[in-house]
């Protein structure tokens, strides 16, 4: 749902009036990740859990951190995850070449309180022209160092938390990523990323305003490029709709743009959380080659891309956007097999230091451990006849 480079394969955005031009590539892909058990893990070695995490450790390492057992994020930097400024990268590490690999981006799209629509109060982070670098498009992100161990090295931060009963200890990573001020509503925004080697599949995104900027109505995160894997599906309760059967009759070449699913009809955890799957419904996405110029070809393992708003975080508007295209971003080649879904994100109303929970996982939502309640299981042949099931709200 973002926007689509026309030099590799990129991303789309909704709303189409903003999808202006860009020019950046990106070359995608990624690798299964194990989603994690229900049973309590035996104790690890402390070096074991330390010696999966991926950091820069000397200067001008590439700007990426995360799990080699599960998710990683970047920002833009030299030797780092490509694609356009303005963009948080998010990958795995490869299991063929052991390199990170892109699967999707994350957008920052704040709205500010105050008169006029909704769409006139916000902001793109990956389309606004840079104040901090003139002639660049994209918003700088940038890592905060001032309060890391290591000076003027953007390692992030690890800290120890004892587990539960008879579980091993749990380390989390964590990174401030500074947002410049944007132009559109004069927004000044940041976020935490952070991981945790008991949940190493999930990437956590709380954001924050800060008390320079307009006061914030929502601060949404998105996910941007759907279209790379094919994402038709999408998970809510007891529902599976098909991004062909939701947007099948639109014929544009730019966003089909639904209506958003409401709280109710998301799935909810035995924890409370509520959570939805988008998953591509070929069973081998790497399959297609790409587009004639070379460009949108999936190389990795199917994966499923998911967002979870723990219990805690959940406001009473939260809500799923998606949005699709039949064509990739910035030309005329038609995504094979029809509409998919572009941008898939949660939104909700702002409220500080909220966390956005974006997963990825070889397994299939109905494999979850523990299992989601309200998952309906596909039939053993997973093609093109399934159908809507027992009525989403849509």
């Amino acid at each position: 749902m973002k926007r689509a480079m026309p030099i590799l394969p990129l991303f789309s955005r909704a709303l189409p009036l903003l999808a202006a031009t860009l020019a950046a590539a990106t070359l995608a892909a990624t690798s299964s990740v194990a989603a994690q058990s229900p049973a309590p893990a035996p104790p690890q070695n402390p070096d074991t859990i330390s010696s999966q995490w991926i950091q820069p450790h000397a200067p001008g390492d590439p700007l990426i951190w995360g799990r080699r057992d599960g998710i990683l994020f970047g920002l833009p930097s030299p030797g780092g995850l490509r694609g356009p400024r303005g963009l948080i990268r998010v990958g795995v590490i490869s299991p063929t070449t052991g390199k990170p690999e892109l699967i999707n981006y994350i957008a920052v799209e704040p709205v500010t309180i105050g008169p006029g629509s909704r769409a006139s109060r916000m902001a793109f982070s990956e389309l606004e022209p840079s104040r901090l670098d003139p002639g660049e498009r994209g918003k700088r992100l940038s890592v905060d160092v001032s309060s890391y161990d290591k000076s003027n090295l953007p390692v992030g931060t690890r800290q120890t938390f004892p587990g539960e009963r008879n579980s091993p200890t749990i380390e989390r990573l964590s990174v401030q990523i500074d947002v410049e001020r944007f132009s559109a509503n004069n927004a000044h925004v940041h976020l935490i990323a952070s991981i945790d080697s008991d949940h190493p599949d999930e990437l956590r995104l709380s954001v924050f305003a800060d008390n320079d900027g307009p006061p914030i109505e929502e601060l949404a995160i998105t996910a941007t490029m759907g279209n790379f894997e094919r994402l038709r599906r999408l998970w809510l309760h007891r529902c599976v709709v098909d991004s062909r059967e939701l947007m099948g009759s639109y014929t544009g070449d730019a966003f089909a743009d639904p209506p958003n699913y409401p709280l109710r009809d998301m799935l909810r955890t035995a924890d409370g959380d509520a959570i939805v799957f988008a998953t591509s419904n070929e069973d081998n996405p790497s399959s297609f080659p790409g587009t004639p110029n070379g460009h949108w070809h999936y190389p990795l393992p199917k994966l499923t891309q998911y967002w979870r708003i723990t219990a805690h975080d959940i406001e009473p508007d939260l809500r799923v956007r998606v949005n699709g295209r039949r064509v990739y971003w910035a030309s005329h080649d038609i995504v094979p097999g029809g509409i998919a879904y572009e941008n898939f994100d949660v939104r909700q109303r702002y409220t500080p230091g909220q966390t956005f929970i974006f997963g990825i996982t070889s397994k299939t939502p109905s494999q979850f451990t523990p299992a989601v309640p309200g998952i309906e299981a596909l039939p053993p042949i997973l093609g093109e006849a399934i159908q809507s099931a027992n009525g989403c709200s849509l």
